[in-house]
């Protein structure tokens, strides 16, 4: 199974996808080799979000994909990516429910699992959504 996640390191943030997490986080902190380059600039990598369910690599890339390139400049920072996950998710479109992409399942068939630093739990609910959180504990 896949997810996508949200990583932050002091200032910065990243978003990625996986089907292996725990080598993947390694990775990006240089404890084993394959880390982003992006994530090679900063250290102590921790995850703030974890969207988990997707039933294959294709969902998970469209809603990493969403989540990197939805929004302005406001996007960025670890505040700002959860911000834009929840007003993203709260948001139906003018046809109907929402979609991470045109081509993309509806949100709502997904049976995602959303899993939240406690950080950031008040910015995931800022915005009117019937999605529930589980919490995230990594630090």
């Amino acid at each position: 199974m896949y997810l996508v996640y949200i990583l932050k390191s002091e200032n910065k943030s990243y978003v990625g996808m996986t089907n292996n997490f725990l080598k993947r986080i390694r990775q990006h902190n240089k404890e084993i080799k394959g880390g982003a380059r992006y994530t090679s600039k900063s250290e102590n990598w921790y995850p703030i979000c974890i969207i988990d369910g997707f039933k294959d690599r294709k969902s998970a890339c469209q809603c990493e994909w969403r989540l990197k390139h939805g929004g302005t400049g406001k996007l960025r920072g670890a505040n700002g990516r959860i911000n834009y996950l929840s007003k993203f998710i709260s948001q139906k479109s003018l046809l109907g429910d929402k979609k991470w992409t045109q081509k993309s399942e509806l949100l709502k068939n997904q049976n995602l699992s959303f899993y939240i630093d406690d950080e950031f739990i008040n910015i995931f609910y800022k915005y009117n959504h019937s999605y529930k959180h589980k919490e995230l504990y990594w630090k």
